[in-house]
């Protein structure tokens, strides 16, 4: 490797992670070379549709993870950062980006601008946006999952860019976590007095290409197992992480759920008097109503981004709908730990 000049290009590295992304990846990695000619790497994970060989074929550099360890996302963008330092050592930056991502038209420059001029920020992002939001409802729901306000936030998603810096000193990503170790990084980042800031313009658009309700449900459960593993990683913290939606994943996934179904069976398998039946269904309702009141916080949210009205109660349904695999998700994750058992990560799309 020569020894390189530190420019204005190169002190900006890109890692781009992906698996069997296909024509994803290619459309990534353009979007990527026609606006920077600093150091990119792909961290790939085990494809075989070829994503290796068109990333050569493009001169980006690649990292081959050994497969016989387990997966993470957070281990991915870790090799690939770890590239940068030791074949880029001046490089000061660092923009992560999924491999089902195409980077919006100078996004690179506008969030190297920001960091430039704002040391105390560790990272900036922009808006996440889907390319086929009414492809099916499960893309709609992710493109008004990604919504968000700008300025000051407490973390960036899977898209980001990074000061190197705060990164070497917080040892990167967290490799055991199977997903959400955007969130956890942020949260040491801003423990160490860091800022994460969020800015209105487009940065990257996403290809979720989810068509199927089983597709929806894994991811949810990826969610849920994200929530108790972050929580149980800063069960002390003073800011409760996660545990709001560990508690909300628990109650309104499991708990609700179980208490309903006893009430059924006992109206349906017992003769009673008239205020034993009124009791069942004043539960019932009140349970009920829990649900209600998840949908219309769901709905409201989006609402006052400017979605339809339709589109907004779409949102809470599903809001309300994925405290299920939520909770199977916070189980699995418990389950596992109890018997020792290290967590795969969950695939919700094939290639």
């Amino acid at each position: 490797m020569t020894e390189q000049t530190v420019t204005k290009e190169t002190k900006a590295g890109v890692v781009v992670i992906g698996r069997n992304e296909g024509e994803r990846l290619k459309r990534c990695l353009a979007s990527v070379l026609a606006q920077h000619r600093g150091p990119i790497v792909y961290v790939d994970s085990g494809s075989t549709d070829g994503s290796v060989e068109h990333a050569k074929s493009v001169n980006v550099e690649v990292v081959a993870l050994d497969m016989t360890r387990p997966f993470t996302m957070a281990r991915g963008r870790n090799a690939g950062l770890d590239y940068l330092l030791e074949h880029y050592p001046d490089c000061e930056f660092v923009q992560f980006v999924d491999g089902d991502c195409e980077v919006a038209a100078e996004w690179i420059e506008r969030g190297l601008q920001f960091l430039e001029q704002h040391p105390d920020y560790a990272g900036v992002c922009g808006n996440r946006s889907e390319r086929y939001p009414q492809a099916t409802i499960y893309n709609r729901l992710i493109a008004m999952e990604w919504q968000g306000s700008e300025g000051e936030v407490d973390a960036c998603g899977g898209d980001a860019m990074y000061r190197v810096g705060p990164l070497i000193a917080e040892q990167g990503f967290n490799s055991s976590m199977i997903a959400g170790e955007e969130g956890e990084l942020c949260l040491r980042l801003r423990d160490s007095g860091f800022v994460i800031n969020r800015l209105n313009i487009p940065m990257t658009l996403h290809d979720a290409d989810m068509h199927r309700f089983i597709q929806w449900w894994y991811r949810a459960v990826r969610c849920g197992h994200a929530y108790a593993q972050g929580f149980d990683l800063h069960r002390y913290h003073p800011e409760g992480y996660k545990r709001r939606q560990v508690v909300s994943s628990l109650v309104y996934g499991l708990f609700c759920p179980v208490l309903l179904l006893l009430l059924l069976i006992l109206s349906v398998t017992q003769t009673f008097s008239l205020l034993p039946q009124l009791f069942i269904l004043t539960a019932v309702l009140f349970v009920a109503s829990l649900y209600i009141r998840i949908i219309e916080k769901g709905f409201r949210s989006r609402f006052a981004l400017g979605n339809a009205g339709a589109q907004a109660l779409l949102y809470g349904l599903f809001i309300a709908l994925g405290k299920l695999p939520e909770a199977q998700g916070v189980c699995k994750y418990y389950f596992n730990k109890m018997r020792g058992v290290t967590a795969k990560i969950i695939e919700y799309r094939t290639s």
